[in-house]
Parts: C-alpha cells; sequence; structure tokens
C-alpha cells in the first residue's frame, strides 16, 4: 500500500476552519445588515434569496425558478441575478449548503449536541434512502408552486427565513406569523426528527444547487492506494451527513464541505475538477485523478 509524503497530506482541520470562519462572517453579515440599512446604507439589501449588491440583484436559483413558475414568465432581470449563483454550483456544486448557509451552521450545531446527549451512527449507506426524497420534495415544491401560483421553494427556504429573522426583527419590532412558525417547525424537525433530514433531503435550495453539478464539477477525488484505513474509514465518521465520500456518485448531495478530507489521515482524498472516470468503492477500487 502506497502512502503519501508528509506533503500531500491535509493539514488537521484545514479546511473546517476557513469554513467556520465563512459560516460565521455570513451570520454576522445578515445580522449587521439590517442596522446598516437603517444607518442608510443602501448599495446592499435583501436575504439569502435575494440580495442586492448595488446594480445586481441576485438570486438564489431555487427561489428564482420557483418565483417564475408561480409569475408564469422569465424576466430578463430574474435571469441576470440567477446566473452568478448558478456558476457557483457549476463550479463548486453545492458550497452554498456547507459553507454559507445560515441555518446548515445551525443545523450542525443542533446535530453536534443531539449527538452528545444521545449518540447515534448513520445507517449504512443512508445516503441512499433519501434520494428519491430529495428530487420529489423538489419536484413537489415547483409543480405546487405552480398550480397555486405561489413561490413555496422561496417561502419555505431555511436561508432566507434565517436571513429574514434579523430583518423583522428590526424593522417590524416582531417576527412574523409566516417565519416565526416555518422556523419553529424547522427547529423542531432539527430537534427531534431524523438526522439532519431538513438539508438531506428536504430543502429545495440544496436539491437544485446538487442538480446542478456536472462532471467537471467540483467533488472530493479518492485514492484507494492511498488509503490507511479501509475498513474503518475515519473520512466517513468525519462527514456531516453520514456519507461516504469514497462510495458516493456525483447525485449524493455530498455539499463539498470537505470534512471527510480534513478527516483522512493519509491524503486519500482531495478536491478535484476532474470528472470521475471509475466508480469509487469502499471495497477498493480507485477513481483514478489528482486524489492523491
Amino acid at each position: 500500500m502506497s502512502r503519501p509524503s508528509a506533503a500531500h497530506r491535509p493539514r488537521s482541520g484545514e479546511y473546517g476552519v476557513l469554513r467556520r470562519a465563512v459560516q460565521l462572517a455570513v451570520a454576522l453579515f445578515y445580522l449587521a445588515l439590517p442596522l446598516a440599512n437603517a444607518k442608510g446604507l443602501e448599495a446592499v439589501a435583501g436575504t439569502l434569496a435575494s440580495l442586492k449588491l448595488g446594480p445586481v440583484d441576485l438570486t438564489e436559483p431555487a427561489a428564482g425558478l420557483s418565483a417564475a413558475l408561480a409569475a408564469g414568465r422569465v424576466t430578463l432581470a430574474l435571469v441576470l441575478g440567477v446566473a452568478p449563483v448558478v456558476l457557483l454550483a457549476l463550479v463548486l456544486g453545492p458550497v452554498f449548503c456547507s459553507w454559507v448557509c445560515p441555518w446548515g451552521f445551525l443545523s450542525e450545531g443542533i446535530d453536534a449536541v443531539r449527538q452528545r446527549l444521545r449518540p447515534r451512527p448513520w445507517p449504512a449507506r443512508s445516503w441512499l434512502a433519501v434520494r428519491r426524497l430529495r428530487w420529489g420534495t423538489l419536484g413537489g415544491l415547483l409543480l405546487l408552486g405552480l398550480l397555486l401560483g405561489a413561490p413555496l421553494a422561496a417561502l419555505v427556504s431555511a436561508p432566507r427565513l434565517a436571513s429574514t429573522l434579523a430583518l423583522e426583527a428590526f424593522f417590524l419590532k416582531a417576527v412574523s406569523p409566516v417565519t416565526g412558525g416555518l422556523l419553529l417547525s424547522l427547529l423542531a424537525l432539527e430537534t427531534f426528527g431524523p438526522r439532519r433530514i431538513w438539508c438531506r433531503a428536504l430543502c429545495p435550495v440544496g436539491a437544485l444547487a446538487n442538480a446542478l453539478r456536472t462532471p467537471r464539477t467540483l467533488r472530493v477525488g479518492y485514492t484507494a492506494e492511498s488509503c490507511l484505513h479501509p475498513r474503518v474509514p475515519l473520512c466517513h465518521a468525519g462527514c456531516r451527513w453520514g456519507l461516504d465520500p469514497r462510495a458516493i456518485d456525483r447525485w449524493d448531495a455530498c455539499t463539498n464541505c470537505l470534512a471527510c478530507v480534513d478527516s483522512c489521515p493519509s491524503g486519500a482524498l482531495r478536491p478535484v475538477f476532474t470528472p470521475r472516470r471509475a466508480p469509487a468503492a469502499a471495497s477498493g477500487a480507485t477513481d483514478p485523478g489528482p486524489a492523491g
């Protein structure tokens, strides 16, 4: 078994520290934004569903698609607003979920507390069990929104709700029943429901971002010959969603948080843009490419 040199091994927690810094910066940004708006800042305003940055109005793709279906038309402004976010997903994958979304940050914290109080391992190949639920939920929300003429995928978006909370609390001096009710429902689901079920299977934001993957979208590459723990993989234990990065494919909702890369002591896992030319499997198959 070949072992990579120390130069090729990841530094412990390298990506995790950076990811936490980005998540915290985003959360602080949306907490401070209402105060900045009240002080006269008008160039930046909005939520994680629709954010105005100077002359550009960025729109989260699931919210934009839901709004277009509900309205029955697509505007140039919507296309231009969605395009940069779509490009980000095409290149880096669903990093919005693991690096940006404040609800994902909160969800990870709740799950960590639950695991301390009552440790429960992920079921074997748990990612397979939620595939149909993920696509069915996204399709159902979009279809129902089309029939009702309401952007449901945007309304139930956890990142939109989380970033709306501070705006409503600051300007309305209260939280609307819709925002408060949905957030409390999501909190109850996170606390008492299946582990991280909203982010893993029910969130339309993450589902659509995952659907935007291409063969050259950023992913975790695996070199089986470099793996030092094939039977008890530390990378699998380190995944926040219970994924085994050696065995999943591009549709299994990996968000490229790179926690598995941080957990790998051998350098067998690395972020790569090369297409997967052979299935990576825990049995020892190698995923070719610059993954080790």
